[in-house]
């Protein structure tokens, strides 16, 4: 998909960035040498890696993709989930852990669904605001989890962490 690939992308190592542009855009050497000083001026901004991924998801799908692709890298990183529509949240997470679920308490939902292993560990996670639901922190283990967390009444997001994401479906 564009997400996906725009994720392989921007993972790209820095001394490959020149090669790759020439190679892999249609980019004229003067672009891709701003690009280049650019990115060694602030090569945290990954500015080579994106220019990258535009060119050729651009070119293989279309912009509508390319856009898609960062609207979801930029609300997945940013905690803003509930910007991404239906659609958008079964592309970026289609290769995370799902689950099943109907109405229940926050912390039957983490152990039930082995997001954490017992109802301590979900407490420690909960106290230290390791969880969130749909980019929103959570620490109330009683707190029912029902529908109206939903996004388009079917999904949530569980967060464990800074990186670990669970697909909750709705029953």
């Amino acid at each position: 998909s564009s997400y996906e690939m725009y994720q392989y992308i921007l993972n790209f190592e820095d001394v490959m960035m020149e090669t790759y542009l020439k190679r892999y855009t249609f980019l004229k050497k003067e672009e891709i040498e701003k690009v280049l000083k650019e990115h060694n001026e602030h090569p945290e901004l990954r500015i080579a890696q994106k220019t990258l991924a535009k060119e050729i998801i651009t070119f293989i799908h279309d912009e509508e993709s390319y856009n898609s692709a960062v609207k979801i890298s930029e609300s997945l990183f940013s905690g803003n989930i509930k910007k991404l529509s239906l659609k958008e949240i079964e592309e970026g997470f289609k290769d995370v852990p799902s689950f099943q679920f109907n109405r229940c308490a926050l912390i039957d939902l983490l152990v039930d669904n082995k997001i954490a292993s017992s109802r301590r560990e979900a407490r420690e996670f909960l106290a230290a605001g390791s969880i969130s639901i749909n980019g929103d922190k959570v620490s109330d283990e009683a707190m029912i989890v029902d529908d109206s967390f939903a996004i388009e009444g079917k999904v949530i997001i569980v967060k464990k962490g800074k990186k670990k994401y669970y697909l909750g479906l709705m029953k």
